[in-house]
């Protein structure tokens, strides 16, 4: 199994920033383009706290090992280098908790919905 560490936002210090403004139509902002673009690139992506050789919370930890399980390649960022990655991250899928699985670039859910479909046998037809 290959799994690529992708981080769309270079830590520029590690003082947390202050959270951006809403971005506007004309307006995005930066750290938003980079999510939305990592999920197009990626066929399966996970947004997670910490990476998948050292996750920072269970719930992370239960994700990775079913994606694992099934041996399915997939890329992963890890939220906790800068707040607004998970702000952003939320605002595009609506979806309030971490882990959060992107699966050609549509949310498939968090750590409960990924193990409910994975002991149904959802999880490895949908990501096929």
């Amino acid at each position: 199994m290959s799994a690529s560490q992708f981080d769309p936002v270079p830590m520029l210090s590690s003082e947390p920033s202050p959270p951006p403004p809403p971005a506007t139509d004309s307006q995005q902002s930066p750290i938003r383009a980079a999510i939305e673009e990592a999920i197009n690139e990626h066929d399966t992506i996970l947004f997670m706290k910490g990476t998948p050789e050292a996750p920072a919370c269970g719930f992370s930890a239960r994700t990775v090992a079913i994606l694992q399980s099934l041996d399915v390649p997939f890329a992963a960022v890890d939220i906790l280098p800068d707040p607004r990655i998970r702000q952003e991250l939320s605002a595009i899928s609506s979806w309030p908790t971490i882990p959060q699985l992107f699966h050609g670039g549509e949310l498939i859910g968090g750590c409960d919905i990924v193990t409910e479909m994975y002991e149904s046998g959802e999880l490895a037809d949908a990501l096929v």
